[in-house]
């Protein structure tokens, strides 16, 4: 058994040692999922180093460094192939299922989600946006509780008016007009919708 474990050892080996570079970013091309970097030893400078096992590939999760900052480049057997293994200061990071059903980038401005075709979500310094926005802001539950509650109140002041209200023969309606007065003089307050809507969450 021991024999077997040795023997898988040694092919995962391959053909060399594995060895890293420390660089210094000189470009990113994050169509090809690459940069174009300088070795801190002066060495010639390596381009087309891949960000990702699988240059080819359009999902999976990628660090975008910044240009100017430091990675640490890993080669592998001849060194024929780099990829960066770390990353001193990112400028976005961009995560993808494999079906592209999914996706999260993280960058300066905030973070943007998409799950499927019509549910999403931003933040940002400004806010937080979710599925568009076009819905306007989320309703400040408090505020519109309170505002509701005025308004109940108002309706039942009325129907106690009602309520305790007499008719009185031949008077034409004075007695009514009499106890609604009170009522009738306190006029509510128009509604504005910034009095309940959180600007900085949309829907």
């Amino acid at each position: 058994m021991s024999n077997i474990k040795d023997l898988i050892r040694e092919l995962a080996k391959g053909d060399g040692e594995a060895y890293g570079l420390i660089c210094t970013v000189d470009s990113v091309d994050k169509e090809a999922r690459t940069v174009d970097c300088t070795p801190i030893d002066e060495g010639a400078p390596l381009l087309g180093v891949n960000l990702q096992a699988n240059q080819g590939s359009s999902f999976g999760v990628v660090s975008f460094p910044r240009v100017g900052s430091y990675v640490v480049v890993g080669f592998v057997a001849d060194g024929s192939a780099g990829v960066v293994l770390l990353t001193d200061n990112i400028e976005s990071v961009e995560i993808t299922t494999a079906e592209d059903k999914s996706r999260a980038v993280i960058d300066d401005d905030g973070v943007r989600i998409n799950v499927g075709n019509d549910t999403s979500a931003e933040l940002t310094a400004d806010g937080i946006v979710l599925n568009g926005g076009s819905l306007g802001g989320l309703v400040k539950v408090e505020e519109l509780t309170g505002r509701l509650n005025t308004i109940e109140n108002d309706i039942n002041s009325l129907k106690s008016v009602f309520t305790g209200w007499v008719p009185a023969p031949q008077d034409g309606g004075a007695a009514l007009k009499s106890s609604v007065a009170s009522w009738a003089g306190q006029r509510l307050t128009p509604t504005k919708r910034g009095d309940y809507e959180n600007e900085k969450v949309k829907q």
